[in-house]
């Protein structure tokens, strides 16, 4: 039997979206929220679900970007395949061998991310085969340009890693693509199903931004048009618990959602830092405090909207993330949603006040 969750998590992790290409996201966020929030769009893509409370201020934006890391067709080569550009950053070492879909005009088309074979390199060199972006190429089954036209793939077709959502059995992990930020795409939407019926102290945007991956575009359009008194912006964070390195902070799929003291593109509020730790240790949720050594989110803008707005990062944690494929924990999908809700029905105009005097 699935739980309760699954489903929506499914949903998003397979949709397709790539930075610049969000629509089927766009929409399922628009589906789910749409009989009892105010859904609005604006004119670079992002989905504005308004959910009002008691009171209309103090205004607080959740911030969870629909695109995933994917890649898009630069030219058609003589031979039928494409060379390709990525949208937002991969590691090139584990791009060979992706089973891709392209959305081309024709619909989706069923290819695989091509490379030297080791057989035609290992004579030339002693170490392991260099390999750059330049030398890939995507091969979809055409022959020639002509064929290639024929199955509607062009110069701008993007495409993303073809990866199932399924859980891993027995236990309480999901294994798909895309949870950067899919995740955090699935918090904002339960959380806000969560508050349906119920009173809270402020009004709620939660915001489905797009552009994420290529410098937070999105980011900056959502925060000038709803004017957050804070955001939070809800991720899906690389988790390092199977790869850890000496020094590095221990991360860990299923010890609860992390809040993030710390990354080089934005300090967060410490108060919000504080009162979500609070908020978690006074319902009993578990959680992982971290500062981050690299990455960034689309705080970096939120943060820098009019006169500022205080943010705070809250995350899922993913194995494997910007990947084709990673895992991520249903208790920490729980937890996270649970520690959102609370957060939410209990942030009114004093808890603002506290945030902003310095």
């Amino acid at each position: 039997m699935k739980g309760k969750f699954e489903e929506i998590l499914s949903k998003l992790s397979e949709a397709f979206g790539p930075s610049g290409f969000e629509d089927e996201v766009r929409n399922i966020i628009r589906d789910e929220l749409g009989s009892f929030c105010t859904v609005s769009h604006d004119l670079i893509g992002n989905v504005i679900c308004r959910k009002a409370g008691a009171s209309d201020s103090p205004k607080i934006m959740l911030a969870a970007h629909m695109d995933e890391v994917g890649f898009i067709v630069q030219s058609i080569r003589a031979d039928g395949c494409a060379s390709f550009v990525t949208l937002g950053s991969w590691r090139v070492s584990d791009l060979p061998g992706t089973v891709v879909t392209l959305m081309s005009d024709s619909g989706p088309v069923r290819g695989v991310i091509g490379s030297v074979p080791v057989h035609f390199t290992r004579q030339k060199q002693s170490g392991p085969p260099s390999m750059t972006l330049e030398s890939l190429f995507v091969d979809f089954g055409a022959n020639d340009r002509e064929a290639a036209a024929g199955f509607g793939v062009k110069v701008g077709t993007p495409f993303v890693p073809e990866t199932s959502f399924s859980r891993l059995v027995p236990g309480e992990r999901f294994l798909g693509k895309a949870w950067d930020d899919r995740a955090g795409c699935a918090v904002m939407v339960e959380t806000l199903k969560r508050l349906r019926d119920e009173d809270h102290p402020n009004t709620v945007f939660g915001v489905g931004t797009v552009q994420e991956e290529v410098g937070s575009r999105g980011a900056v359009v959502a925060a000038s048009l709803v004017k957050p008194d804070i955001s939070i912006i809800l991720e899906g964070s690389p988790a390092n618990d199977t790869v850890q390195g000496e020094g590095a902070a221990d991360i860990r799929v299923g010890d609860g959602p992390q809040i993030r003291f710390y990354d080089p593109s934005m300090l967060p509020n410490r108060s919000l830092v504080e009162m979500l730790v609070k908020t978690a240790e006074t319902h009993g949720i578990p959680h992982q405090v971290v500062v981050r050594r690299t990455g960034g989110t689309d705080g970096r803008q939120v943060q820098l909207e009019g006169a500022g707005v205080p943010c705070v990062v809250l995350s899922v944690v993913c194995r494997y993330a910007h990947s084709a494929a990673g895992l991520i924990s249903e208790k920490d999908f729980e937890n996270t949603v649970e520690l959102l809700y609370w957060f939410l029905k209990e942030f009114d105009e004093e808890r603002q006040r506290e945030v902003t005097s310095f």
